[in-house]
């Protein structure tokens, strides 16, 4: 185990990147009380805490990472990862094949997952925070709704930032009703168990719908990072056979996935083509894959927002990667109902400017959909979107347009030099 992580050390030092674990609220589980951070260091730093959304892991924000470091190296990037992480086995990242690895991964115990909700992830939020404060001032950021736990933070604890920033989220973004968040809700995908319900024991400890549960995330982390080093091997696929690159991309691009909100633009595949009756009935024009008359299922780079070998190269680590495989039910719903756990929590106006960004194709595709006076009343706010964007492109575009809007952003908030982008 020792030579295991000194190994995967050296892969993310080579990389730049460091790779920590931070205190974490007292559950009475020592071993699983902590969060964990992706730094990316600079020697005299202004710091920019990010905090994923749904099923997100902290590789979600590396080529974002990259851009911000490249158009600034003072500023220091922290990409936060919530507790869930402890659990995840990635032993499998430093095998031969990492796929049949995670084909045969057995789930661990999930009990904990119980009690790690809002609360549990607002404490170590918190000590995240305090954390990256020893460094510089602390800028957080969250997309999605990692974006919905960092303005509530910022509602409780504003005083201890620096800035507040939201990437197509807010408080809000996954809202309940009070008697679906109590009682739960028929969705067309199953039942969405409800409050009660749940602490009865009922329905699973972590998130599982429409097939993404652990084990497809591990595997879809595995695919990936095989398809990073060898694009253009040839694999089954169905009747056909295809690439690598193009097995992991048809999962995630947005003309195939039947999950927009979980896709990206990353090119096309070279193959005969139909449409999905599921992306049909969602009412998408979903494209299926029915294999070329010679050759194997192949991917185009078309130019699309996102470079599909650098968002491969950055989906996972030995260490971490860009799914939360064990992201906790009650999180997720108590989120939706945040009204109705944290009763007290009111609007408040913050000593700093709120930068909000959205994406066209995404959850805030236009700049009235936040709700900035609402929470922030009183606070000098601005909210832009990025046309043509996808929910996650925001985070993985090749052009680096969302890390410009953030430098400049910073730039106007004094923690940052007037270089940068023009």
């Amino acid at each position: 185990m020792r030579r295991l992580l000194a190994f995967s050390l050296a892969l993310l030092l080579a990389q730049g990147q460091e790779y920590r674990a931070l205190p974490g609220a007292d559950t009475g589980r020592p071993d699983l009380d902590h969060s964990y951070a992706l730094v990316y260091p600079a020697p005299r730093p202004k710091a920019l805490l990010l905090v994923p959304g749904l099923l997100g892991g902290s590789t979600n924000f590396a080529l974002l990472a990259e851009h911000l470091r490249a158009l600034d190296p003072d500023l220091e990037v922290w990409a936060w990862e919530r507790r869930a992480n402890g659990l995840e086995d990635r032993r499998g990242f430093l095998q031969e094949d990492p796929v049949a690895y995670y084909r045969r991964m057995p789930l661990p115990d999930l009990t904990p997952l119980r009690a790690w909700g809002l609360e549990v992830h607002l404490k170590d939020l918190d000590l995240a925070v305090e954390e990256a404060r020893r460094r510089a001032p602390v800028v957080l950021g969250g997309h999605s709704l990692g974006a919905a736990l960092a303005g509530l933070y910022a509602l409780l604890h504003g005083e201890k930032l620096s800035g507040l920033v939201l990437l197509d989220g807010a408080p809000g973004v996954a809202r309940l009703t009070e008697e679906a968040f109590y009682e739960g809700t028929d969705l067309p995908f199953g039942r969405f168990v409800g409050y009660r319900a749940f602490l009865r024991g009922e329905g699973s400890p972590v998130v599982e719908f429409l097939g993404l549960g652990p084990k497809a995330l591990a595997l879809a982390e595995a695919e990936a990072f095989l398809a990073a080093r060898r694009p253009e091997e040839v694999l089954p696929f169905g009747p056909y056979r295809a690439t690598r690159e193009a097995l992991a991309l048809l999962r995630v691009d947005d003309d195939y996935s039947l999950l927009p909100v979980f896709s990206v633009g990353v090119g096309r595949a070279w193959a005969r083509e139909g449409f999905s009756l599921l992306g049909l009935l969602q009412g998408r024009l979903v494209r299926t894959v029915r294999g070329p008359r010679a050759g194997p299922v192949a991917w185009r780079d078309t130019g699309k927002a996102t470079d599909p070998r650098a968002f491969l190269r950055a989906f996972a680590l030995p260490e971490t990667g860009f799914s939360e495989w064990y992201f906790p039910y009650r999180l997720l719903l108590e989120v939706g109902g945040y009204p109705y756990v944290l009763r007290g929590l009111k609007p408040r106006a913050l000593p700093y400017p709120v930068l909000a960004l959205g994406a066209g194709r995404g959850l805030y595709p236009r700049a009235e959909d936040f709700p900035l006076g609402e929470l922030f009343p009183g606070t000098e706010a601005r909210a832009q979107v990025l046309p043509g964007l996808t929910h996650l492109d925001l985070l993985t575009e090749r052009e680096g347009r969302t890390a410009g809007l953030l430098l400049r952003y910073l730039q106007g908030l004094g923690l940052l030099g007037p270089g940068g982008p023009p």
